[in-house]
């Protein structure tokens, strides 16, 4: 054994941070170069791979071993066991979510297939990011139904301990009696807690997949009509279809995993020097296009005393101006948006910077402003008929500016158009 190095050696401050684990995923594939393609394709979303298994009974040893968190699963294998029947054992016996893989359609083998109750069922070939979707709802419903679980059995163990010890107290009957009331009011708390929390996350998919539903319809649709066109103006319009319902798919996919980023305390930061000019440009750039395509009026300024370089975060800035700017336009029929920086205050290398986002739109009632910034929530429910969207926008927005030290605002009337405002400190370059 060599000796310890006991010299002092300066400690690096990253290294200390604790690490996100990866998500663990078992692939069954019994062809290699699919099963290996996969295996890399899910690395590359950040997935760690503990293994490839080639049959049914190969499958059911590595979880038994393993112990993934998720079993990515091809229906037809080689050998006495089929993914189907592997994938019934892997549910009942090891409580591991699994995603069926699949080039048959046949409506017998998907019947069959969803008597195992698997939380989806892709058919090859299949994009990336149907794939993490998948993938991600899979692991948060497993992670979801498990801990209501564990909360409901918790429920039962302390109903069980105190009707022990009612049983048991028989010489302090009335002072025990006002104990179990207590108790139980108790308990009665706690399951309404869970109760709304189940709602909760029933609401919050409900809300996704009825936003998914129609962008997904409008790229499968057109993916196979595409499939049966020339190259004619009508495949151009397709391709533009497919583009579009994949753009408002994707945001609303990475507003759900900022969401899930955010509450589960793993929202990552990466302050950089930049040029604040330059990069309001950037962001806002694409916006002026399509403010201007609805006919408004769009405009933007940095004080003169706003320094230039500054360190921040300049994705999540640009998030949070996309957002509030992208609210704007899409809630303002004419008039115009303007977008201000100014200084608010200035302490040697550090600025305290005020944003503001101002438009002409419908605004927002008195009694409704404090309501927008909660997830899953908008003004009206006839605007998400209207205008779309799941309501994470300004949920995702302001718990962004909160993390970065600062705090958001509201002064709107409806009618008369609103003003969403923020702050945050930068160190100057």
């Amino acid at each position: 054994m060599q000796p310890m190095n006991t010299s002092a050696r300066p400690v690096d401050p990253a290294s200390t941070k604790p690490k996100v684990a990866l998500a663990k995923i078992l692939i069954t594939e019994d062809e290699l170069i699919v099963a290996l393609d996969l295996q890399t394709r899910l690395q590359n979303l950040g997935y760690e791979i503990v293994g490839i298994a080639a049959s049914g009974d190969d499958a059911i040893l590595q979880v038994q071993e393993k112990q993934p968190n998720l079993v990515l699963m091809d229906i037809m294998l080689f050998g006495g066991m089929d993914g189907i029947e592997a994938a019934q054992h892997i549910r009942e016996a090891c409580d591991v979510p699994v995603i069926f893989l699949t080039a048959n359609g046949d409506p017998a083998t998907l019947e069959r297939a969803g008597a195992t109750h698997p939380f989806s069922c892709l058919l090859k070939p299949f994009k990336e990011r149907e794939l993490k979707f998948s993938i991600e709802m899979a692991l948060y419903h497993h992670r979801t139904t498990r801990e209501l679980r564990e909360a409901h059995d918790l429920l039962e163990q302390r109903v069980d301990e105190r009707t022990a010890e009612l049983a048991a107290t028989n010489t302090a009957l009335q002072n025990e009696l006002r104990r179990h009331r207590k108790t139980l009011e108790d308990l009665c708390a706690a399951h309404t807690i869970v109760q709304n929390a189940n709602q909760a996350k029933n609401e919050f998919l409900a809300t996704i997949s009825h936003e998914l539903l129609t962008p997904m319809n409008g790229i499968l649709g057109m993916t196979d009509l595409l499939k049966e066109s020339s190259s004619t103006p009508q495949q151009r319009e397709c391709i533009n279809v497919v583009q579009t319902s994949g753009e408002t798919l994707l945001a609303i996919i990475n507003d759900m995993l900022d969401f899930s980023r955010i509450e589960n305390g793993t929202m990552a930061f990466d302050p950089t020097p930049f040029s604040l000019r330059e990069q309001l440009g950037a962001f806002l750039k694409p916006l002026e296009l399509r403010a201007t395509a609805k006919l408004l009026m769009f405009s933007w300024s940095t004080a003169p005393d706003v320094p230039d370089r500054i360190v921040t975060d300049p994705v999540r800035l640009g998030q949070v101006l996309i957002n509030l700017v992208g609210n704007a336009i899409k809630f303002t029929d004419s008039g115009q948006i303007e977008v201000n920086v100014v200084q608010l205050a200035r302490e040697r290398n550090r600025v305290h910077l005020g944003f503001s986002v101002r438009d002409t739109g419908i605004g927002v009632p008195k009694d409704k402003q404090k309501a927008i910034f909660e997830p899953f929530v908008q003004a009206d429910g006839s605007y998400s008929r209207r205008f779309g969207g799941a309501g994470l926008g300004l949920s995702i927005s302001a718990q962004l500016i909160a993390l970065m030290g600062g705090k958001i605002a509201l002064n709107s009337k409806p009618d008369a158009g609103s003003t969403f405002q923020f702050d945050l400190w930068a160190d100057v370059v």
